[in-house]
């Protein structure tokens, strides 16, 4: 049954199929430990389209490596400092990264730099910090890649946050709405298709802002409901259900059999 599923929401999508294939249609969000999404439309919308609620729609975007000049001056002055009893990795890294950062965006001219710097630097602090460190080396290393590692991403993760504050905006305005996972805004690419994607992943989807019945993989929902995939879906049944699920295997085997070629 769950082949079934993802092979008919393949066929549903499949407007969309050749730039679901380049990549996600949720972008780079993380959806590991689970979440609970909704669709958010209009005002209410726009004012949750804040930069630190991007913060997941951007991360693993961009990932050039700080040179090592930039580590080792950080570094050596962090050892000075570190307390070995009270080795606290994200905070660490925080701490040498937020001003530099928010440095960096005042030069440039721009507003709000204390959440731009919070932003871009939660970022790369978790990247560096994903495993503790054992003593006060560990830490400053991974502390200070963290930072350096935020600064010379500067502009690619301002692009990042700047087209996903916009594009949040538009979403908001549209139809379709813009989704939110957890409070935090999911750059799709496809709106509908993130949908679709989460629902093959047993994430439920609440769509109740748009005020109207939706039909999806779980089948046809009303105001208030929740959409999820369920063993027990309608989307196969009957006559146009078998049609369906043949079109969508004959299209999933000439895809195969075109990226063997």
């Amino acid at each position: 049954m769950r082949k079934l599923l993802l092979s008919a929401s393949f066929f549903l999508f499949a407007a969309n199929a050749e730039a679901a294939d380049a990549g996600n249609p949720c972008g780079t969000f993380d959806f590991t430990g689970g979440f609970n999404c909704k669709i958010e439309v209009s005002g209410g919308c726009k004012a949750d389209c804040a930069w630190l609620k991007e913060e997941l729609a951007c991360a693993g975007n961009c990932s050039v490596m700080a040179d090592v000049s930039c580590t080792n001056t950080c570094g050596a002055q962090c050892v000075q400092m570190c307390n070995p009893q009270a080795l606290d990795c994200f905070k660490g890294c925080h701490g040498e990264c937020d001003l530099p950062t928010q440095d960096q965006c005042i030069k440039a001219g721009m507003n709000d730099c204390g959440n731009r710097a919070i932003a871009q630097c939660d970022i790369h602090c978790k990247e560096t910090c994903q495993v503790p460190p054992n003593n006060c080396q560990e830490h400053c290393n991974k502390c200070c890649l963290g930072s350096c590692n935020t600064q010379i991403n500067f502009n690619c993760d301002l692009n990042c946050f700047t087209n996903a504050n916009k594009d949040c905006g538009v979403q908001c305005d549209a139809p379709t709405g813009a989704i939110f996972c957890n409070g935090n805004y999911v750059h799709a690419t496809d709106v509908q298709a993130c949908i679709n994607y989460l629902l093959t992943q047993n994430i439920k989807v609440d769509v109740s802002a748009r005020g109207s019945a939706m039909c999806d993989l779980s089948g046809c929902h009303g105001t208030g409901s929740a959409c999820e995939a369920a063993p027990g879906s309608n989307v196969g049944t009957g006559a146009w259900g078998v049609g369906l699920g043949a079109m969508a295997l004959t299209w999933i085997m000439r895809r195969r059999r075109r990226a063997a070629s």
